[in-house]
Formats: structure tokens, sequence, C-alpha cells
């Protein structure tokens, strides 16, 4: 049996552009699922790896049965390849699940379709509670898996599974929806710290939160802006939004205090425009994981916002600052065991904040 990535036969998480039968799953973490009974499942997917390094190919994961980690990792090294997913010699019933663990940056994944030995079920039911959570390279679990002596970044170390995000929503018990993107922030991207802090707004994560994949549609379908699908909202409507950012936008405002107020004044501007576009959603926003310099100023923005907004429900989280003693990833980010405390902060955050 043949069918494609279409809602009636799979369970969507995050955003996803779906285009002339292909599901194209961008961000980090975001995946499909569905339900079989029989002896063998495979997929094709389509990728661009020709139009990137050896080291920035895309990757997924494969989770049977709702197992915390996953059956197997596989790189998209052409442009349409079949992977089988499941196979046994008896008929079992299985829950499928094909995970994105590279970020929009990188090359894409569209999933064009599967093929199954057996019967297909209903596709799992989602859960109760919605998360979004936007953010930047921490986020989408950047060199995770990697080491502080790798001098180049490759996607094999990526795992958003492994980051903050992920690890905080499964504690929730909720669905997760990463709007995640390297060097990038509200005001500026990464500069360097080597460098004249000279503004980088080229590609700044309010204007890609704006729209379900940006990055596909420049990168891959080379669009012109006007024309890029915009996220409807209403699609994953989130109980909580969650923001980690700031990291990026330090490396610009330092210890300026009027680049300082500046970002105060782009981030109390994208915490309105998220309000307005997810009324009933609850925001929590956290920094300070590889940075502390912008923490005050969020904190700021936060308090100018509870001031304008008093129904809506907003708080700010320290998060403590990495630590040596439980590693560096690459180019100095957080590794899984950093990644574990931040999440049990976020959860517990979360929780105070929505009476979970």
């Amino acid at each position: 049996m043949k069918f494609i990535a279409e809602e009636k036969c799979v369970k969507v998480d995050g955003r996803t552009v779906f285009r002339d039968g292909i599901r194209y799953l961008g961000y980090s973490a975001s995946a499909v699922s569905f339900r079989m009974k029989g002896t063998k499942a495979c997929v094709d997917i389509v990728s661009d790896p020709e139009d990137f390094l050896l080291e920035e190919r895309a990757w997924v994961a494969v989770y049977i049965n709702g197992e915390k980690e996953p059956k197997m990792r596989v790189a998209l090294g052409e442009k349409k390849q079949r992977i089988i997913l499941f196979e046994s010699e008896t008929e079992e019933t299985v829950l499928i699940k094909l995970m994105k663990y590279t970020e929009p940056e990188y090359a894409i994944c569209g999933v064009a379709g599967f093929e199954i030995d057996g019967e297909l079920l209903p596709p799992p039911e989602r859960k109760k509670r919605q998360v979004q959570v936007i953010g930047d390279s921490i986020t989408c679990g950047y060199g995770v898996e990697g080491s502080i002596e790798e001098m180049v970044h490759r996607t094999v170390t990526e795992n958003p599974a492994k980051a903050y995000a992920y690890l905080a929503a499964r504690e929730l018990n909720a669905e997760l929806e990463v709007v995640a993107w390297s060097g990038k922030g509200v005001i500026s991207g990464y500069i360097g710290e080597e460098e004249e802090p000279v503004k980088d707004d080229s590609w700044l994560v309010p204007m890609f939160y704006q729209y379900t994949d940006a990055g596909l549609e420049k990168q891959y379908f080379h669009k012109p802006q006007e024309e890029w699908e915009r996220w409807e909202p209403e699609k994953l409507a989130p109980d909580l939004v969650m923001l980690h950012l700031g990291t990026n936008d330090s490396s610009y405002t330092r210890e300026s205090a009027e680049r300082k107020e500046e970002f105060l004044e782009g981030y109390f501007a994208f915490l309105e425009e998220i309000h307005e576009k997810n009324p009933d959603a609850k925001i929590l926003c956290m920094l300070g994981i590889m940075d502390q310099r912008l923490c005050s100023t969020v904190s700021g923005a936060v308090q100018k916002f509870q001031q304008a907004y008093p129904a809506a429900g907003i708080l700010y989280l320290q998060l403590n600052e990495q630590l040596e003693e439980d590693g560096l990833g690459t180019f100095w980010h957080p590794t899984y065991d950093t990644n574990k405390k931040a999440a049990g902060l976020v959860a517990e955050a979360a929780k105070k904040l929505m009476g979970w």
C-alpha cells in the first residue's frame, strides 16, 4: 500500500510545507508519524545534498512505538532515497515516527511518500498540550553531540532530541513546535566577538516567524518573499510559547546601553506580535545558557509587556550558564548534560505558569 504524508494518514509535528504531494520537514524536530499493522514500511525522501558540503547534509531519525531513543539515524545523501523504516518476519502493530534532526539552514528533507506491506491504521492522536519554542542554535541542538575541539560544525552532531526544548516538552507531555535557526537573533545575527559591532539584520527571527518555512521558500524553491507561505497560527495553536533569544544579539549589543535599549524595544515588539497571533497562549521568556549579557534586558522587556498587557500571562526565567564540567559541544554549545539541567528548570517554570 502506498500513501503520501497528508494529515488523514499521518500526524504532523511542527511547521511543515505540504506541496505537490511532498511534506517538507523544515525546522528541527519536525516530524510525521503513522500507525500500521503489517511487516514492512518504507519512505521515499527527497533532498538537495549536491547544494551543500558533506558535513551539511540533512539527517533524519526513526522512532518506533514511542521509544525515547531512535531505532536509527540516516543521512540524506541522495536527491531521492528510500529508507526501510520497519521490517518484521511476523505481522505487528507499530507506531512509526520520522523526525528531522537538522535545522532549516542546511539541506532539505521532503517526505515524498510511504509504502507499507500491511494495513494503514488511523494516525496517532495529538496530545492535549501544545508548546511552541522560538530560539536559535541552542534550541536546534546544534553541536550537542560535538566537541569543543571541533573547528567545523557537522550536522551529524545536531540532535534536537537532546536539546532543552524537546526534553522539556517531553516532561510536560506536550506537542512541540520549534521555530529556530542558528546564529539568528531579534535585531541582529551573530557577528563574532572580534569584529566591530556592525548589525547583521539580514535574516532575523521575527521575520521568519511569520512564515511556515522561509528557508525552504528562499533556498530551495527560490521564490520571492511575497510568495512565501505564511504561517497560520491556528494550525498548531500553542498553549505556551517559549523564547530563548538574545545570545546572538549580544554579540552586537555588547555593553552598549543604546544598543541594549534597541534590543529591548525589538524584543518587546516581537512579544506583541506573538501575543497578537496567539492571544490565548501564555509566554515564557528565558535566557542565559551560553551568554548572560542580555538577561536583565530580556527581563526588562517582560516587565514592560506585563505593564502593557496585564491580562496576558508571561514569565521570565533566568537559566544557569553552562559549566565546563558538564562538557562543551561544537563552538562552545551546550552538551546533553547542560540541556537536561536547563530542561528541568524550563519544565518547572512552565508548570508554574500554566498550572500543569
